[in-house]
């Protein structure tokens, strides 16, 4: 045989199927989500000149997906959603040794009230170190009596949440596809749980959405002091992506379904309201929309509400934190079942212009640790 020689328009030939073949692999390895991951935070996944198509299906129980950096499990599971009618699945963040603030829920709703207003709800937690407080077998009877706790098999810390929010999502795509919304919040919340369900209900929301509380032009914090302290290595952007914040917000199952499988194409971010309803919903063009007027930063006022029910005045805030008091779901969502019905009449002024509440500190038991934990 001769020898081969390269011209140049042949070697450009092959050069140029030496490319396509290469693309193709690539679209052609967007299937197997366990080995492809991203280096750059903020990858464009679909942009104006092409649109990749992921394999947005539901996901087998019996599969062993990856997240991130561990080949994950359930430790805990829940049955799964079965009402045909669902309205929404609640997808509550909680920590292990927080037993109160899961019974203060509960109590408010229980499964029955729940399911007459449509609704499911579960826990979301992962493995922690026994204490006096709260022993993994005592988990394993409150799940076994309530049938609500899904428990991964990552360590408890709070930069491992982007861990635990992600199982949510991905809980939800493998066992509440015929549910129209999902709601997820931490159980540190209180909402207005009839409240939340009749403006989902009767609110004609986008296809495409995520609902919550917007935040914009929100920036690292760079001060190693800082709490939510963000190295350039983590991040390396000047500033985030709007996203809403984590404390409530409602999407759909097909959306929970996106987010989570493309987290296998991006690298681990710890703050998860900023990774999940931020980075990764930019990518998939995700709009939002603003429930902020439903939002209070100040636990006095949700206790302002609850006085204000014995006078018949109705509530204008369906979200706030509890302040540490671990049964503030409970009593404030038993003081708002008196407005039910339209029974209360409409306040004449905003609650944050007429409240006058005592600052109240409450302080959780134990003492604070640090540690560094491995994952599994």
């Amino acid at each position: 045989m001769g020898a081969f020689t390269c011209t140049k328009n042949r070697c450009l030939r092959y050069l140029v199927i030496i490319v396509l073949l290469v693309i193709v692999v690539l679209i052609l390895s967007l299937y197997d989500t366990s080995e492809l991951k991203s280096t750059e935070l903020e990858l464009e996944l679909v942009n104006d000149e092409r649109r990749i198509t992921l394999p947005f299906k539901p996901f087998s129980n019996n599969k062993t997906i990856n997240l991130f950096d561990i080949p994950f499990k359930y430790i805990l599971n829940a049955e799964p959603c079965s009402a045909p009618d669902l309205l929404a699945v609640i997808i509550v963040t909680s920590h292990y040794h927080n037993v109160e603030t899961r019974s203060s829920m509960r109590r408010a709703f229980p499964k029955n009230d729940l399911a007459n207003l449509r609704l499911r709800r579960v826990f979301l937690l992962g493995e922690a170190p026994e204490s006096v407080y709260m022993k993994q077998a005592s988990l394993l009877d409150e799940s076994t009596r309530f049938g609500d706790i899904i428990q991964g098999n990552f360590f408890e810390a709070y930069r491992n949440l982007t861990y635990k929010h992600l199982m949510g999502l991905k809980w939800v795509s493998e066992n509440c596809q015929m549910a129209k919304y999902v709601i997820k919040m931490d159980d540190d919340i209180v909402v207005n749980v009839g409240k939340v369900a009749k403006l989902i209900n009767d609110t004609k929301l986008p296809v495409n959405l995520m609902a919550g509380y917007i935040m914009r032009n929100m920036i690292p914090i760079r001060e190693p002091a800082n709490k939510w302290y963000v190295t350039s290595k983590e991040y390396h952007f000047s500033k985030y992506p709007p996203f809403v914040s984590g404390w409530f917000y409602v999407t759909t199952p097909k959306i929970a379904s996106k987010l989570f499988l493309l987290s296998h194409y991006f690298k681990y971010f710890w703050i998860d309201d900023v990774y999940v309803t931020g980075v990764l919903a930019k990518s998939l063009k995700i709009k939002h929309y603003d429930l902020g007027r439903y939002f209070t930063v100040y636990p006095e006022f949700l206790q302002c509400c609850i006085v204000g029910t014995k006078k018949n005045l109705d509530c204008d805030i369906f979200v706030g934190p509890n302040g540490g008091d671990n049964n503030l779901f409970y009593t404030f969502n038993e003081a708002m079942k008196v407005c039910g019905d339209n029974r209360c009449r409409e306040r004449p002024k905003p609650i944050n212009e007429t409240c006058v509440a005592e600052r109240k500190i409450n302080l959780k038991k134990g003492n604070v640790i640090i540690e560094n934990y491995k994952l599994h």
